[in-house]
C-alpha cells in the first residue's frame, strides 16, 4: 500500500470525524399557542459529539420572524451549550420553521430541527379562565384552598387542582415547601401556553400523627428558585378522624350520641363592633359520656370555646363562637370549626360560621 493512498484515507477519516460534530439534542420544539406579534422565547440545546472542540459559526432560520443567538466560545467534546430562540410571528395560524446548524470547521450543514406552533390573534385567556378563579401571575388555578375533608389512618386520598397556563412560556408545574405527608404529580409534566393541566396531590395519612386538623401552605413555583409569599400560596388542610369500622352492634348501642340542632352557627352583624359572638347548644342523647377530643378552627378570625369537654348522658353543652373583623381575610381557610368526638356515628363534625344569613368568606 503506497503512502499517497494511506494519506488519502487518513485525510478522509479526519474530514468525516469533523462532519456532523454538532447536533441539536431535540429535533423539534413546539411553542404551543402564542400571540400574534408577541415575542415568545425558547432555549435549544446543542451537543458536540465529535472528538475535538468546535464552535458554532451560524444558525440559520427559515423565517425572518425567528431570531437566534449562541455562544461564540468553542464547545468541548461531549459538552452541551444552549442557544436562545425568539419568535415574533407576524402571521396568524400554524407554523413550521427550521433551524440549520453550521460550524467553523466545515461548510456543510451539521444538523437541522423544526420550530412549530400556532399563532392566535388574541389571548385565549378570556375564554379559558372560566372555572379558574384564582391566579398566580399568568397561571390560573381552579382553587387556592385544598381540603382533605375526612381521612382515616392508612388512607391515601387525592385532590386535583386544574391549572391553565395563560402565559407565553411553557410551564413545568412545581409546588414548593411540600411537607412529608404530601406528594405531587403534574399531568402533563410541561404545560404549553394556552393549555390546561392538573396537579394531583396525594396525602399519606400514615404521616399524620394527631387526630383532627392539620394545616399547611405550599407554594406554586412559576420558575426555578421562585420566591414564596401570599401571591403564590395554596392552603392545604387535612382532617384525620378516628375509625369506628370495627365497632360492634352492642358497642354502638352503648355509645354516646351527639344531638345537634344545626351545623351552621349564625352570628349577628358586626355593626360598629370589632367582634360578633354567638353560641350553639348540643346534647348527649347516648348511653355513655360524650368526649370532645379536638376543637379546632380553619381560620384565625374564628375563636371558639366549650362549656365542657365531657358531657354525661342527657347533659347539654355550649359551643361559644367569636368572629373577629380584623382577621377576616388574613387566611385562606374558610370560617369553619372542626369537632372530633367519640360518637361512632359522628366522629367528625364541621360547623360553618355565618354572619347573619350570608356566609363570611
Amino acid at each position: 500500500m503506497n503512502l499517497k493512498y494511506i494519506l488519502a484515507v487518513v485525510s478522509l477519516l479526519w474530514t468525516c470525524s469533523l462532519y456532523s460534530q454538532l447536533i441539536f439534542v431535540q429535533k423539534e420544539h413546539d411553542f404551543g399557542n402564542i400571540i400574534w406579534y408577541t415575542p415568545s422565547h425558547a432555549t435549544i440545546t446543542v451537543m458536540n459529539k465529535g472528538p475535538r472542540p468546535v464552535s458554532i459559526s451560524e444558525v440559520l432560520a427559515s423565517n425572518s420572524a425567528v431570531k437566534v443567538s449562541w455562544p461564540n466560545t468553542p464547545i468541548l467534546p461531549g459538552a452541551f451549550v444552549e442557544i436562545a430562540i425568539t419568535i415574533q410571528p407576524p402571521v396568524v395560524g400554524h407554523f413550521d420553521h427550521t433551524l440549520s446548524l453550521y460550524t467553523d470547521s466545515i461548510k456543510e450543514m451539521q444538523d437541522r430541527m423544526h420550530l412549530k406552533g400556532n399563532v392566535l390573534m388574541q389571548s385565549m385567556q378570556e375564554r379559558n379562565t372560566d372555572g379558574f378563579p384564582y391566579h398566580v401571575s399568568k397561571l390560573y388555578l381552579s382553587t387556592d384552598n385544598i381540603e382533605f375533608d375526612e381521612v382515616k389512618q392508612g388512607q391515601f386520598p387525592q385532590q386535583v387542582v386544574s391549572v391553565y397556563n395563560a402565559g407565553s412560556d411553557i410551564w413545568q408545574p412545581e409546588l414548593m415547601h411540600l411537607p412529608k405527608y404530601l406528594t405531587m404529580e403534574a399531568i402533563p409534566t410541561r404545560i404549553l401556553p394556552g393549555r390546561v393541566g392538573k396537579i394531583i396531590l396525594t396525602l399519606d395519612s400514615r404521616q399524620l400523627t394527631t387526630m383532627g386538623l392539620t394545616q399547611t401552605s405550599v407554594y406554586v413555583g412559576r420558575f426555578p428558585g421562585d420566591n414564596v409569599g401570599k401571591d403564590n400560596e395554596l392552603s392545604v388542610s387535612a382532617v384525620l378522624v378516628p375509625s369506628y369500622d370495627s365497632t360492634s352492634v352492642v358497642q354502638r348501642e352503648l355509645a354516646p350520641q351527639l344531638e345537634l340542632p344545626s351545623t351552621t352557627i349564625s352570628l349577628p352583624p358586626f355593626g360598629n363592633k370589632k367582634k360578633t359572638k354567638g353560641k350553639l347548644l348540643f346534647t348527649n342523647t347516648g348511653k355513655s359520656s360524650l368526649e370532645i377530643s379536638n376543637l379546632q378552627v380553619f381560620n384565625p378570625a374564628v375563636e371558639v370555646r366549650l362549656s365542657k369537654a365531657k358531657i354525661a348522658p342527657g347533659e347539654t353543652a355550649i359551643l361559644m363562637v367569636t368572629l373577629r373583623r380584623d382577621l377576616i381575610g388574613a387566611s385562606k381557610g374558610r370560617l369553619r370549626i372542626l369537632m372530633i368526638t367519640n360518637d361512632p356515628r359522628q366522629s367528625k363534625v364541621i360547623f360553618d360560621v355565618m354572619k347573619g344569613k350570608e356566609s363570611v368568606k
